[in-house]
């Protein structure tokens, strides 16, 4: 920090959704070498006590010189969503191997790849009986130590004329980082899970590939003490369903509550395919999203990162922690 803060914050302070983009919501704006440049907000200490959501192109960084909470019931969240059409703090700022798009195709085009960040996403399902391939799945990222956020999945692919498009793509979950002089107490929750692939809203004889599922994005907790009852997630969304004659409908947002559930995957109609279940603590199987000839479904997104620097007290963690001492 430039210049030490000399008052307690806290949050959420006027409105409930927090835009990082607003420099007048943030108390510093600090760059990064490697990475989008952090909204950071500091206090002698940060207190947490209601619904906080969080969006915008930076991702937040909250410094306490003493100690910063989360109290039980409330929540930092800058997950994406497909549901809530939301898109969190500092999601897909980073370099991200692109999830590949499915391939288009009139009689069942191909799912699109899910993102990848702290693992690899998902391959998007075939359409068309393998004519139609599905998009290449998101890999790994490597630069897991710049705060950033995660990988948005690929597009489905369209039905051959063009007129229906395939299913969007999810977005990856956005990225907070949490920094205290003495102690980090989470007693609520602290959410950064990716957006789940999008629909299909197919007619009859329109054949379109689900949308890839979105990565989990990153949260960092660095403090002496890190005491956690309640729950820190970042995990990937699910893809969305294949179109079929029905249309497929769209993948689940990455968990938070049930921190270790997997997204589900969206259903597909008339011959589309299933979407991947989403990932949850240490899961990364069962990825890829289903094959049909209606239209192939996407593949869910990977695990976010969650970063743990300091002694740490909790089990509701998804992904497992990496620890540093």
């Amino acid at each position: 920090m430039k210049v030490l803060p000399t008052r307690p914050v806290a949050l959420p302070n006027a409105a409930a959704t927090y835009n990082t983009t607003a420099d007048g919501n943030c108390t510093q704006i600090v760059a990064q070498s490697g990475g989008p440049a952090l909204c950071v907000v500091a206090g002698t200490s940060v207190n947490v006590t209601g619904a906080f959501v969080v969006v915008g192109t930076r991702p937040l960084v909250l410094v306490a010189t003493e100690t910063l909470t989360v109290a039980a019931g409330a929540t930092i969240d800058v997950s994406s969503s497909t549901a809530s059409n939301r898109v969190g703090a500092g999601a897909a700022t980073g370099p991200c191997a692109v999830a590949g798009r499915g391939a288009n195709n009139g009689g069942g085009a191909g799912g699109g790849g899910g993102g990848g960040f702290g693992t690899q996403g998902g391959t998007g399902g075939t359409g068309a009986l393998v004519v139609a391939g599905g998009g290449t799945a998101g890999a790994p990222q490597s630069d897991v130590a710049v705060v950033r956020g995660g990988c948005n999945g690929g597009p489905g692919g369209d039905d051959s004329g063009g007129d229906n498009i395939g299913g969007a793509a999810g977005a990856g979950g956005g990225a907070v980082y949490l920094i205290a002089g003495t102690k980090i107490a989470i007693a609520g929750d602290v959410f950064a899970s990716g957006a789940g692939g999008g629909a299909t809203h197919s007619p009859a004889g329109r054949e379109q590939g689900g949308g890839g599922g979105g990565a989990g994005g990153m949260i960092g907790l660095d403090a002496p003490s890190v005491a956690i009852t309640g729950r820190v997630v970042a995990n990937g969304g699910g893809g969305g369903g294949g179109g079929g004659a029905g249309g497929g409908t769209p993948g689940g947002d990455g968990t938070t509550t049930s921190f270790n559930a997997r997204a589900p995957g969206g259903a597909g109609d008339g011959g589309g395919g299933n979407g991947a279940q989403g990932t949850a603590a240490g899961a990364i199987n069962n990825l890829d999203g289903a094959s049909a000839v209606g239209g192939g479904g996407g593949g869910a997104g990977g695990l976010g990162v969650v970063m743990i620097f300091g002694s740490v007290t909790g089990a509701q963690i998804s992904p497992a922690p990496s620890k540093h001492p």
